[in-house]
């Protein structure tokens, strides 16, 4: 047994005393006093006297470390500042870890609501150019035939994702293109999807323009109001006909819904909501230019829907939740996630737009009594790889 178990006090030498300070014979345990003056003959011992510490004091009292001398010295103590500081950075740190979890979480639950169409087991990764992705994207009204062939594609173009550039290129095609659609000769463009679906719209894009586009997104045209709500709306510039026009559509599109029309007031520049820049973005009867000049009015919608989706975090989220559950796709969640990844490493890429073929490189005319555009192949392939791959803009003035 030690023999700081055994007795209860010692002095400043390490000697065992009572409680009062009198100094205890280690082999009785009795104090020196209490033996009598024969058990301390032949001895030196001098009785030290001192009040004993109190039980509380010294079991409260904090340690030291001893120097040369004895002594103790102070214990130093933590700055109380740097523990704060330590604290709140915690705090922070845990914050942006619950955020960054909730938007994998957020992105998870959006790859879970899309149509995916796995009949093409290619991927996206395994099919880049240069770095490159290309898609195809087809707008259709599912109201016709549920997406399905049968239906023709209303909007079709090619999505070029170039991220070392930060870039997104979108090409517009006419529908009424005049191509040779394999396996139904030659007939618009936007008779292949009515033929075959997606698949052979990808094959029809393939064969005619040298390309080599494996993954496809059908966007249903139907519910792009929720999609252009989601980021707040675009502003447009309207005439008088595409007025008249946009507000006819509005109507019957609210009376198929079972929803109050709210038409637009007056041309010129005004801020359109879903409904509105959905119906605007799809007229082309009466004097409003046609199929020309409704594709030009797709791409200012789908511009101004971009910049607003890409402009914060927040908003592409709420973007992606109106698209994702209107679409159909040969990508899997995989590719998704690989495109959007390589997207935005490098900052949100910048947005651009070319309508093919060009003017002055087509002409009407006039097949199995249909009003198609007629135009050289080659040249509208060259423009896509120029643009694509070589960043050369047809449409500016120093291209060649």
């Amino acid at each position: 047994m030690s023999k700081k178990k055994q007795f209860e006090y010692y002095d400043e030498f390490g000697q065992p005393v009572d409680r009062y300070g009198r100094a205890i014979n280690p082999e009785t345990g009795r104090p020196y006093e209490e033996e009598g003056d024969s058990a301390g003959q032949g001895t030196n011992h001098r009785t030290v006297r001192r009040r004993p510490p109190a039980p509380e004091r010294a079991s409260s009292r904090r340690p030291g470390k001893r120097n040369t001398r004895g002594e103790r010295t102070p214990v130093k103590h933590k700055k109380r500042g740097r523990k704060r500081r330590m604290s709140l950075l915690k705090k922070i740190l845990l914050v942006l870890a619950l955020i960054v979890a909730l938007m994998v979480a957020d992105v998870y639950y959006l790859l879970t609501l899309y149509e995916y169409d796995d009949t093409n087991a290619s991927s996206l990764a395994a099919n880049t150019e240069d770095g490159m992705m290309n898609i195809a994207l087809f707008g259709v009204d599912t109201r016709e035939n549920n997406g399905e062939s049968g239906t023709r594609a209303d909007a079709i173009m090619i999505m070029n994702v170039n991220p070392a550039e930060k870039s997104v290129k979108l090409v517009s095609l006419m529908r009424d293109s005049y191509v040779d659609v394999p396996g139904y000769g030659s007939t618009k463009l936007c008779h292949a999807y009515g033929y075959g679906g997606p698949q052979l719209m990808l094959q029809t894009l393939n064969e005619n323009f040298d390309l080599h586009i494996t993954e496809y997104m059908v966007v249903d045209f139907a519910q792009m109001a929720s999609i252009i709500d989601a980021v707040g709306g675009v502003t447009v510039t309207l005439t008088e006909e595409e007025l008249a026009e946009t507000n006819k559509y509005i109507c019957e599109y609210c009376w198929e819904n079972g929803v109050p029309a709210d038409v637009i007031e007056e041309a010129g520049e005004q801020k359109l909501d879903g409904v509105q820049a959905m119906t605007y973005g799809r007229i082309r009867k009466g004097n409003t230019g046609g199929d020309w000049q409704r594709t030009e009015r797709q791409s200012v919608v789908l511009n101004q829907v971009f910049s607003r989706a890409t402009s914060n975090p927040v908003r592409l989220l709420r973007f992606l939740h109106g698209l994702m559950p209107n679409i159909k796709s040969s990508m899997s969640k995989i590719d998704f996630v690989y495109m959007g990844l390589r997207t935005i490493v490098h900052g949100f890429p910048s947005m651009g737009h070319l309508r093919l073929p060009l003017d002055g490189e087509w002409q009407y005319g006039t097949r199995d009594g249909m009003s198609v555009i007629e135009f050289s192949n080659e040249a509208l392939s060259a423009h896509l790889r120029n643009y694509f791959y070589h960043g050369i803009d047809p449409t500016a003035k120093n291209a060649e």
